[in-house]
């Protein structure tokens, strides 16, 4: 299995595809801390941004966040949806699928080391970003700590996050934004072992997410959009807002569980039965 899973990793990483992203991933936190740095320097401009990026330019220990926060909203999600729902397509688009199957291992191994793959890529993604932020933040702002405005609005009073305090939840921030897309990892894997057409099974992918967050957006719909799998992914920024461990994180948790289960045993079961042509 580690063998298989090496293979698949060296395959997947050294692919042309692969080294553009990161690219854009170091490229994107840079241009926004430049971003944030040039606004600050203007006459009248300064704390006039919103959300985590109004708080950015007092510590580039909080860079990293406000990054997270704008990037886990679209970028990270096609990101994370090309790489699942190209992971078993991919083989089969290029006709390679039907001679991989020839070495002695099960396709469940195989499949499962493809998501293993997909998902380490995912997570090292918004290592990439979180990292580059933060090291481009602090050449920019230095480290120190962040004090936050109490918001009469919401009863929230001012507090202080220490630096330590801060690279221990930009951390857990950066872990739970990655968690965060294991229920994407195992719809992606799942819509890859639908079709021979990795495009198809990316644009399925994404699709699936973007419907998700138009529909998180209608209160009426109540109670069912808990289980969205894109209802908690911004539930970590309560760290960094409001000084609290929001109990919607420890659900976020779970919903993504729950989607690996189903759509994870969904793929292995229709990917053990496939009819493999490719």
């Amino acid at each position: 299995m580690i063998a298989l899973f090496r293979t698949e990793f060296v395959k997947a990483a050294v692919r042309l595809r692969t080294l553009v992203m990161m690219i854009v991933l170091i490229v994107l936190p840079t241009l926004i801390v430049t971003a944030i740095k040039a606004r600050g320097n203007r006459p009248g401009r300064g704390q006039n941004g919103e959300g985590l990026f109004r708080l950015a330019d007092q510590s580039g220990l909080l860079v990293p966040a406000a990054v997270l926060a704008v990037a886990s909203g679209f970028l990270l999600v096609v990101i994370a949806g090309l790489l699942a729902g190209d992971s078993v397509a991919s083989d089969s688009a290029w006709g390679n699928l039907r001679y991989v199957l020839m070495r002695p291992v099960s396709r469940t191994r195989l499949l499962i080391a493809k998501a293993a793959v997909a998902g380490l890529l995912i997570w090292a993604s918004i290592l990439v970003v979180a990292l580059t932020a933060l090291v481009a933040g602090v050449i920019a702002f230095g480290a120190h700590p962040v004090t936050v405005p109490a918001v009469s609005s919401t009863g929230i009073s001012a507090f202080t996050l220490s630096t330590s305090t801060l690279l221990v939840r930009v951390a857990v921030a950066a872990a739970y934004v990655a968690f965060g897309f294991t229920g994407l990892l195992a719809i992606g894997t799942f819509m890859s072992t639908l079709t021979d057409t990795p495009t198809g099974a990316i644009g399925a992918t994404i699709g699936i997410y973007i419907v998700s967050e138009i529909l998180d957006g209608i209160d009426q719909l109540g109670d069912v959009r808990y289980g969205f799998p894109t209802h908690y992914l911004s539930s970590w920024q309560t760290l960094f807002t409001q000084n609290q461990w929001s109990g919607d994180m420890r659900a976020g948790i779970v919903v993504q569980l729950g989607y690996l289960v189903v759509f994870g045993a969904a793929a292995i079961i229709w990917f053990r039965r496939k009819d493999i042509r490719s």
